[in-house]
């Protein structure tokens, strides 16, 4: 019998470090995986294009965030368009080379309200060059209508390249 007990304790006792090792194994990966040691996510790249490149791309587009250069216009408390023109346009003459909407409802408030205060009409003016980025969406693809494609930007915010950013510095005047 006391040859019996040594000898399965001898078995548990070779199969315990084992099980042990495993164990310490487990609980590492589910420590290096919890949410709160897990690595930072590398900020993926946002595409930088014109408005022809989105609006001939668009498609591939539809879902990521995408950066847009061209000028406001039309800015209403509806949106606004992100615009380019033609190199021969005129004055007066609206030659548009593409638009692409931007969604009034889920824009940055302030890129809104300075878009309304600058660039309401459907020129080209030199104060309403901008970078915007947001997030490519198709509304007819949304509601099911098939070869009609139009394309537009959803949680739009404005950067604007012809005016200088904001100083956090204040001057009194005495």
């Amino acid at each position: 019998m006391n040859r019996l007990f040594h000898g399965r304790a001898w078995r548990v006792a070779g199969v315990a470090p084992a099980l042990c090792a495993g164990w310490m194994t487990l609980a590492d990966v589910a420590h290096a995986t919890s949410p709160r040691h897990a690595a930072a996510p590398t900020p993926a790249t946002v595409p930088v294009m014109d408005v022809p490149t989105l609006l001939s791309q668009g498609p591939s587009l539809v879902g990521r965030r995408v950066t847009l250069t061209c000028y406001i216009a039309s800015a209403s408390s509806g949106g606004a368009a992100c615009s380019a023109f033609r190199i021969d346009d005129l004055p007066d003459h609206v030659n548009w080379n593409g638009s692409v909407p931007l969604d009034g409802a889920s824009m940055e408030g302030a890129s809104l309200d300075r878009a309304q205060q600058m660039c309401g009409d459907t020129g080209m003016h030199p104060q309403c060059k901008a970078e915007v980025t947001g997030i490519v969406y198709d509304p007819f693809g949304d509601m099911g209508v098939q070869g009609k494609r139009n394309f537009e930007l959803r949680d739009a915010r404005i950067h604007w390249l012809a005016l200088p950013e904001k100083t956090t510095r204040t001057t009194r005047h005495r």
